[in-house]
């Protein structure tokens, strides 16, 4: 019987599943509740596709054959042909913040991401993905300040929400067997809203800011199999300008104001990163990781802390007992991984350091779908220090990903 052709309708669900969720992810982007989202951007996004949230987000030299690897588009240059790959996630995240003898908990929990890719040739492949930038979720309160001319003072409340979303569009191509290129585009959009409150003896002050940016983002990567056992990667993003308007009401005033002007644009660092992929033996995997982001060469800084060069190393390693086995837990995928970065922020000298240690689950999908997982993750990090004035941040991350694999062509049977 003749093949049956899916590959538009697949396309095409994909593509209107991706551009509808946009106005989920601008809308809620509650991932963060760190008081080190008030800085810059907010916090950088540490998350993934699939099962690379729990090797702890590595996997540069990591090829793309039957799971979405967005860490480097030179990895969809492998994707065999007649397969389609979905990666749909979910976060939980529970943080506890310590200052001062006091301490704080706070849990939130949203979509991670939303990804797609297929072959377009035998020898290439494209990737779509919809997946947060940057988190902002921060609650300042009884901030006391002076007012100018009087001995009196003023208590302010202070609130941010938001972040920038990226949608990303990858394309990987094999040179050789062994040897693949890669770009990637990424539009980068989304808002930060800050409310402030000011309670000035029985008057209240109500300040409502809002910070748009936009941005359009060049990279590229590499993947090199040394042979059937070592491979190494490489990439790397450009720097960039985001800009940005702003709009600010205020209410309670002796004149209400609103006002919209630009925004001084934010620049964004050039990142490298190189990685190491080895086969260690047909049921052992690892993966090594070095990434660097040239924060010094941005010139930026921001309240109290300033932008400096930041450095991230991290290695993951993943056990699977036998992939075809008839025994369903022999078929499980274990995960494990640990990463540190030393912060791309200083505040008076002293760096917001970071680092996790993360564990994971792969549950396949039966015998039908050998390659369709239920990816579950779980990583304890800590983030800052309690000294010289600073907070420390424990943080509980649970990461559940629907990484399913489909086919374009298949045949029709008859008895």
């Amino acid at each position: 019987m003749p093949l049956m052709n899916n590959k538009p309708y697949h396309i095409f669900y994909s593509i209107c599943l991706l551009c509808m969720s946009q106005i989920t992810f601008s809308q809620s982007n509650g991932l963060s509740s760190s008081p080190y989202s008030l800085y810059g951007l907010g916090l950088s996004n540490d998350l993934n596709t699939g099962k690379t949230n729990a090797l702890s987000n590595t996997g540069l030299a990591m090829p793309s054959k039957y799971s979405i690897n967005n860490l480097n588009p030179a990895s969809l240059g492998s994707i065999p042909k007649g397969s389609f790959l979905y990666d749909v996630g979910l976060k939980l995240q529970k943080e506890t913040l310590y200052e001062d003898g006091n301490q704080e908990s706070r849990l939130n929990g949203n979509f991670s991401n939303l990804a797609l890719a297929f072959p377009l040739s035998a020898k290439s492949g494209l990737g779509i993905t919809l997946i947060p930038y940057t988190n902002v979720g921060y609650i300042v309160t009884r901030i006391e300040s002076p007012i100018d001319g009087s001995t009196d003072s003023f208590i302010t409340n202070i609130k941010g929400s938001g972040g920038l979303n990226d949608i990303q569009l990858n394309y990987g191509y094999s040179l050789t067997d062994n040897f693949r290129l890669g770009l990637r585009g990424s539009f980068l959009f989304g808002k930060i809203k800050e409310d402030e409150t000011d309670f000035i003896g029985s008057n209240t002050l109500n300040i409502n800011e809002t910070f748009f940016y936009n941005g359009f983002r060049l990279g590229a990567g590499i993947q090199y199999d040394i042979n059937n056992k070592i491979s190494v990667g490489s990439f790397i993003n450009l720097p960039i300008k985001l800009n940005g308007d702003h709009t600010r009401s205020v209410i309670g005033g002796v004149v209400p104001l609103d006002e919209e002007n630009d925004l001084e644009a934010f620049k964004l660092p050039l990142e490298i990163g190189f990685g190491l992929h080895a086969k260690l033996s047909d049921k052992l995997f690892f993966n090594l990781d070095y990434k660097r982001n040239f924060w010094d060469a941005t010139n930026q800084s921001d309240l109290i802390a300033d932008y400096v060069d930041q450095d991230f190393i991290g290695f993951g390693t993943e056990f699977i007992p036998r992939k075809n086995s008839t025994n369903y837990w022999r078929r499980v995928n274990y995960r494990a991984g640990f990463k540190m970065d030393n912060g791309n922020l200083a505040i008076k000298d002293d760096r917001i350091t970071n680092s996790s240690i993360s564990f994971g689950l792969g549950f396949p999908f039966g015998n039908q779908r050998r390659h369709s997982f239920i990816n579950l993750g779980y990583s304890y990090g800590q983030k800052g220090q309690v000294e010289n004035g600073l907070i420390k941040e424990n943080f509980h991350t649970l990461t559940l990903n629907l990484s399913l694999e489909d086919l374009w062509f298949q045949k029709s049977k008859y008895n």
